[in-house]
């Protein structure tokens, strides 16, 4: 067994000493700098309900656990920057391992977000994050390498299941329903992904334990083997999602250098005139923070609605290398084709329009893109 000791920061609205050995406790102001926080923390604080379900599930005793305050307790609200600023002193703090049961569903802060936890995991921090209770993307929790979860309802105490979704690159669904003693009353946490995550917190603090080396990949990997086989509860999540009511557009029979290129113009383009906008292709690797990848034609009016709720967004651009006749998807409202689809004709336009691009530079693709759809 390795005694080194494991280290861990909860990042919320603090943690009450009893909740569980606090070896330090700091608070980002207003003005972003880092103080000790000496202000009275409620034993029933959001930080505190996670250090007990922490607790009941893994030996917090033989841990470093370090609260840093970035929401305001009588409101939970915090802001992007507090949260950087904890980042920041979790790495100057040698943290391994970062609790966060809150996030974002603010696109203005996706950017900021994605590069500060690029360098978060590439200084071999972990990093596990509740998804919001909204349903739509949460940042951080849906960052490729971020270990992301959510509640599943059927799921009661230490129970979580694998469940890695392609889509929102969560990994795990988990019980929230947790019972806490707490000042001498024993309390029932309420339903909610803030208090799924600490349980997994708790897993991957049982493997710290043994071995403080473990990699993010060995540690998913025992989180798999742990998890509960209920294979039956990962499909009974199903969504209806609204009707799509927002542009998108498909571009399809591209060469993979031309569509390379000229998605990055569309999407650079609509970024400069501040539309949100998200995309996915059959692209590998090109944009791998911001991009989904697009799947096979079956269920693409779902893969589209899916984005639409979970983004929120203004615009959704696909991108496809192989020809993909415009009677196959009704949600998309503007087809572009390429030199490779220039012999194929198209069938009844009357849902959406066509646009030939063959002998079209990038930037006129762009101009007449948004003069027909904005």
């Amino acid at each position: 067994m390795c005694e080194r000791p494991v280290r861990i920061a909860i990042l919320d609205d603090g943690v009450y000493p009893a909740a569980c050995p606090v070896a330090g406790s700091f608070l980002i102001d207003d003005d972003l700098s880092v103080v000790l926080n000496r202000d009275a923390v409620s034993p029933y604080s959001h930080g505190s309900m996670c250090a007990h379900i922490m607790g009941c599930y893994t030996e917090l005793e033989k841990m470093e656990v370090y609260s840093i305050q970035i929401l305001k307790g009588d409101t939970l609200r915090g802001n992007i920057g507090r949260l950087l600023k904890a980042f920041q002193l979790c790495v100057f703090m040698d943290i391994r391992l970062i609790h966060l049961s809150v996030g974002t569903y603010a696109f203005e802060d996706f950017n900021r977000l994605e590069e500060a936890v690029r360098r978060l995991l590439d200084s071999e921090r972990l990093l596990v994050a509740a998804t919001g209770n909204r349903g739509t993307v949460t940042y951080p929790a849906y960052l490729p390498e971020v270990i992301g979860v959510c509640h599943h309802p059927q799921l009661t105490e230490d129970e979580y299941i694998y469940c890695s979704d392609p889509f929102t690159r969560i990994h795990f669904q988990a019980s929230a329903r947790h019972k806490l003693m707490i000042e001498g009353q024993e309390i029932e946490t309420p339903v909610s992904n803030s208090y799924a995550a600490p349980l997994i917190t708790a897993k991957i603090l049982s493997y710290l334990k043994e071995n403080t080396d473990l990699g993010r990949d060995e540690i998913l990997r025992l989180l798999m083997k742990d998890a509960r086989h209920y294979s039956f509860l990962q499909n009974n999540r199903q969504c209806s999602y609204p009707l799509v009511e927002i542009p998108v557009v498909m571009l399809s029979g591209f060469s993979t250098e031309r569509l390379t290129h000229l998605m990055k113009v569309l999407v650079d383009g609509l970024h400069r005139d501040d539309y949100h906008v998200r995309s996915a292709t059959d692209l590998s690797g090109i944009r791998p923070w911001d991009e989904m990848f697009l799947p096979e034609t079956a269920n693409l009016d779902l893969f589209i609605a899916r984005m639409a709720w979970y983004f929120s967004c203004e615009i959704i651009l696909l991108g496809r290398t192989s020809y993909l006749p415009s009677d196959k998807c009704k949600n998309v409202s503007l087809w572009i084709y390429g030199e490779e689809s220039s012999s194929v004709q198209t069938g009844n336009q009357a849902e959406s329009q066509v646009l030939w691009v063959a002998e079209l530079p990038d930037y006129e693709v762009y101009g007449l893109m948004t003069a027909l759809l904005i």
